[in-house]
C-alpha cells in the first residue's frame, strides 16, 4: 500500500513540475516574415488593354490550342510521366519524415518480456566461501515510457522543417509537372512546324523540277545555255539536301514526345499534320506580378526558406539543457507461476536533465551554419522571383515581337511571290538572265519557310508565357471587389471569373491569325497572299494595374 501511496505521490508531482516548466518554456525559432520583394508596376512589354469581357485563361492552358491530340498527350504524359512519378515518391518520403518527427511530440511506449538465469559466480560448479552453489532464475514483464518535454522548441521546430521540405518537394512535383508540359507542347509545336517545313520544302522541290523541265526544253531549242541547266539543276539539288535535316527534326521531336509520355516511341502514332489545324491561344493583358508569388518554384523557394528558419531554432535549443520523463511499471518473479500476484509488481519513475558542458564549438558552429543556410536561401528566393519576373518578360517581348515578325513576314512572301513571277516572265521573254530567277527562286522559298517559322514562334512565346506564369493565370481564389487590383488607366478593367462562358474577344483572333502557305504553287496569284488577315501588332501600353499589395 505504501508503495502505491509512494508512486502515486510521485506521478502527481512530476505531473506538477512539467505542468509548471511548460509556461517558461520558450521557443528558439526565430519568427518567420515573407521576405519583401518590390514588384514592379508595370511590364515593359504590355500587352494591349483587355476587353471587360475577357475570360482569364483555365490552368489547362494547352487546350486554348484547340487540338484534342494534344490535350490525349498531355493527359497521358501527366498520368504516366516518370519523372513525375519519382516526384511523388520523394514527396512520399518527405511527408513519412515529417511523420517521424511528429512522434516526438507523444511518449514512446516499449513492451518488454524476459526471461534470464545467472550461474554463481565462479563459473559453472563454483562457490564463493559462504554461498551456496544455486542458479538463480528471473522473468519479467513490463512496460517503459519516456517523454522528452519541448521546453525550448527544438522539436516543434523540427517538425516545423519537417513540414516544410515535405511542403517544398509537393511544389517541386508541380514544378516539374509545369516544365514537363510546356515541354511537351513545345515539342508537339515543333513536330508540326518541322513538317510544315519539309510540306514548304517538297512544293519548292516540285516547282524547281518544272522549272529544270523548262530551262531543259529551252536548252534544247537553243534558247538557254547548259550553263543555265547545270545552275538549276544545282538549284534542285539544294532543295532536296534541305529535306533530311527537317526530317530529322520530326523524328527528334516524335521520339522526345514518346519519352515524355513514358512510352517506346515505336508505340506512338501521331495524327497532326500542320501547325494551321491550331489556334494561336488568346492572352490575357495586364498580367498583376503579384500572380508570380503562386509560380511552384517560387513556393518551393519559399518553403526551404521556412525549414532554414526552423532549423535555426533547432541550433539554438541545443545549448539549451534537455528534461526527459521516463517511467515504467512490470511483474518479476523468480518463480513463473507468481509472476501475476501482487508482491511482483514493480515500477520505475525517473527525470533527467542533461545539458552539453562543452563540446568544443560544436554548437556555436551548428547555429552559425543554420543561420548562413537561411541567408544563402533567402537570396535564392529573391532571385527565383527575379528570374520569374524575367522570365515573364522575355515572353511578353516575344508575344509582341513574334507577331510584328509574322506581319513583316507576310509581306517579304507577298514581294518574294511578285519578284519571282516577274523575273520567270522575263527570263521566258529574254529580258533578263536565268541569275535573276534563280535568286528570286530562292528569296521566295526561304520567304516561305520563315513564314512557317514565324507562325511557331508566335505559338512558341505562348507556351513560354504560361510557363513563366507557372501555368495559368487565374488565382486560387478571387478577391474582394474592394481588394481587386486597380488599373492605371481612367477605366478600370473588369475580371470575368475563370467559369465564365461569355464569347471571348481575344487579344489575337484566330479569325484574324495569318495561315502558313505550305506549299505555293508556280501560278499562286498574289491576291490570294494578300487575303490572307495578318495578325494584330502588339504594341505597348500604358501601365494598367497597381501592385495589389
Amino acid at each position: 500500500m505504501g508503495r502505491r501511496t509512494y508512486f502515486g505521490s510521485v506521478g502527481r508531482l512530476a505531473l506538477l513540475a512539467t505542468v509548471a516548466l511548460l509556461p517558461t518554456a520558450c521557443n528558439m525559432t526565430p519568427d518567420y516574415k515573407r521576405p519583401q520583394q518590390d514588384m514592379p508596376g508595370t511590364y515593359r512589354n504590355p500587352l494591349p488593354d483587355p476587353s471587360p469581357d475577357l475570360p482569364r485563361p483555365l490552368s489547362e492552358w494547352w487546350k486554348t490550342f484547340g487540338s484534342p491530340e494534344l490535350d490525349a498527350l498531355v493527359d497521358e504524359a501527366l498520368a504516366n510521366n516518370r519523372d513525375i512519378k519519382a516526384a511523388t515518391q520523394r514527396i512520399i518520403q518527405a511527408e513519412a519524415q515529417a511523420g517521424s518527427s511528429a512522434s516526438s511530440f507523444l511518449p514512446s511506449i516499449t513492451f518488454s518480456a524476459s526471461k534470464s538465469t545467472d550461474s554463481p559466480q565462479g563459473g559453472q560448479g563454483t562457490t564463493i566461501t559462504g554461498n551456496t552453489n544455486r542458479t538463480h532464475r528471473l522473468q519479467t514483464i513490463g512496460m517503459a515510457a519516456s517523454y522528452e518535454l519541448d521546453l525550448w522548441g527544438k522539436l516543434a521546430s523540427a517538425e516545423a522543417s519537417s513540414l516544410a521540405t515535405a511542403l517544398a518537394n509537393v511544389h517541386d512535383r508541380e514544378t516539374l509537372a509545369i516544365t514537363m508540359v510546356s515541354d511537351l507542347v513545345s515539342t508537339y509545336l515543333q513536330y508540326l512546324e518541322s513538317l510544315d517545313r519539309e510540306a514548304v520544302a517538297r512544293q519548292n522541290i516540285a516547282n524547281m523540277k518544272t522549272m529544270h523541265a523548262a530551262v531543259r526544253e529551252r536548252v534544247r531549242l537553243g534558247e538557254s545555255s547548259e550553263l543555265e541547266l547545270a545552275q538549276q539543276r544545282n538549284v534542285l539539288a539544294q532543295g532536296e539536301a534541305t529535306i533530311p535535316p527537317l526530317s530529322l527534326q520530326r523524328e527528334r521531336a516524335f521520339n522526345k514526345i514518346a519519352t515524355l509520355l513514358g512510352r517506346a516511341p515505336s508505340r506512338l502514332t501521331l495524327t497532326g499534320k500542320t501547325l494551321n489545324d491550331l489556334k494561336i491561344p488568346e492572352v490575357v493583358p495586364g498580367l498583376p506580378s503579384d500572380l508570380l508569388l503562386r509560380r511552384p518554384d517560387i513556393k518551393k523557394a519559399e518553403a526551404n526558406l521556412i525549414a532554414a528558419n526552423a532549423n535555426v531554432g533547432v541550433a539554438r535549443a541545443k545549448m539549451l539543457p534537455s528534461f526527459t520523463l521516463t517511467g515504467g511499471r512490470g511483474w518479476a518473479s523468480q518463480v513463473l507461476d507468481y509472476i501475476a500476484s501482487p508482491a511482483s509488481i514493480y515500477w520505475t519513475v525517473a527525470g533527467s536533465l542533461a545539458a552539453t558542458v562543452f563540446d568544443n564549438g560544436k554548437t556555436e558552429a551548428d547555429i552559425a551554419y543554420a543561420k548562413a543556410r537561411f541567408e544563402e536561401l533567402l537570396e535564392t528566393y529573391q532571385q527565383a522571383i527575379l528570374a520569374s519576373l524575367r522570365d515573364v518578360e522575355d515572353a511578353l517581348a516575344s508575344i509582341r515581337l513574334e507577331g510584328e515578325l509574322e506581319v513583316a513576314q507576310k509581306e517579304v512572301l507577298l514581294a518574294s511571290l511578285d519578284a519571282y513571277r516577274l523575273s520567270s516572265e522575263a527570263f521566258r521573254l529574254g529580258m533578263v538572265d536565268y541569275l535573276n530567277v534563280l535568286e528570286t527562286q530562292r528569296t521566295r522559298f526561304q520567304a516561305e519557310d520563315a513564314k512557317v517559322q514565324s507562325r511557331f514562334g508566335r505559338m512558341s512565346a505562348v507556351v513560354a508565357l504560361y510557363k513563366a506564369l507557372g501555368g495559368g493565370m487565374e488565382r486560387p481564389e478571387e478577391p474582394a471587389a474592394e481588394e481587386q487590383p486597380k488599373a492605371a488607366s481612367a477605366s478600370p478593367v473588369e475580371t470575368v471569373p475563370p467559369n465564365a462562358t461569355e464569347p471571348a474577344k481575344a487579344v489575337a483572333p484566330v479569325e484574324a491569325e495569318s495561315r502558313v502557305v505550305p506549299a505555293v504553287a508556280e501560278d499562286t496569284p498574289r491576291a490570294a497572299v494578300e487575303a490572307q488577315p495578318s495578325p494584330p501588332v502588339l504594341t505597348p501600353a500604358a501601365s494598367y494595374y497597381t501592385d495589389a499589395n
